[in-house]
């Protein structure tokens, strides 16, 4: 299984990345920190109220095609395990990290933070 980060969706969503490209990994997956980065990002992108509910329909288009992996007590126990061992990582990558570790999935990333993480198994694109 493989979880696709924000940077590659975003350069999915550009058409930076084809969509050719990720058919050659099995099961594509997203979390919901990965989400909340998706989201987040249509309104910072946005030049009007226009464009962002544009960018928004490709967004919730996008995460439709994909399965959400899904979140609890475990994910969040790892999540603090990691916050504590790699304090200058965002906490966002590291609940991504956290849910990925868990899943035992990869993540697909343009991101060499996580490449710090012990246990996480990247993917470049």
């Amino acid at each position: 299984m493989n979880v696709a980060d924000t940077s590659v969706l975003i350069d999915l969503l550009r058409g930076k990345i084809s969509a050719e490209k990720l058919e050659n990994f099995d099961t594509l997956s997203t979390c919901y920190p990965i989400q909340c980065e998706l989201f987040k990002g249509t309104r910072i992108a946005r030049n009007t109220e226009e464009g962002e509910k544009q960018v928004e329909k490709q967004v919730e288009k996008l995460l439709q095609r994909l399965n959400t992996l899904k979140s609890g007590e475990k994910e969040a126990k790892k999540f603090a395990e990691l916050k504590e061992t790699y304090p200058e990582i965002s906490e966002f990558d590291l609940m991504i990290a956290s849910i990925c570790i868990s899943h035992n999935a990869a993540l697909l990333t343009q991101d060499s933070d996580f490449e710090k993480i012990e246990g996480l198994e990247c993917k470049s694109i």
